[in-house]
C-alpha cells in the first residue's frame, strides 16, 4: 500500500507542475517586441497627417493623406520646437 501512495503522491506532484508550466504564460505573458529593420519605426495619424517616427535616431517623416511626402525633421529634444528641413 505504501508504494500506492507513493505513486499517486508522486503522480500528482508531476501533474501539478505540468499545469503550473502549461498556465505560467496565461498569467504571465510576455511583451511583443518588433525585431528587423523597421523594429523602432512608429507611426501617428492626426488630422490628414501620417507621422512616422524612428525611435533609433530622432527622424520624423509626414505624408498627407493621399500619401504625399510633406516634410522630414529630427527631433533632438523631447519638448521641444523642432526645425523643419534640417
Amino acid at each position: 500500500m505504501r508504494i500506492d501512495l507513493y505513486t499517486k503522491t508522486i503522480l500528482t506532484v508531476i501533474a501539478l507542475l505540468l499545469a503550473l508550466i502549461v498556465l505560467k504564460p496565461i498569467f504571465q505573458p510576455q511583451a511583443a517586441i518588433a525585431e528587423g529593420n523597421f523594429g523602432s519605426i512608429q507611426f501617428s495619424y492626426s488630422g490628414g497627417n501620417h507621422a512616422f517616427f524612428d525611435t533609433r535616431s530622432g527622424d520624423v517623416w509626414e505624408y498627407g493623406d493621399q500619401g504625399h511626402f510633406r516634410n522630414h525633421y529630427k527631433v533632438r529634444e523631447l519638448g521641444k520646437d523642432h526645425e523643419h528641413g534640417r
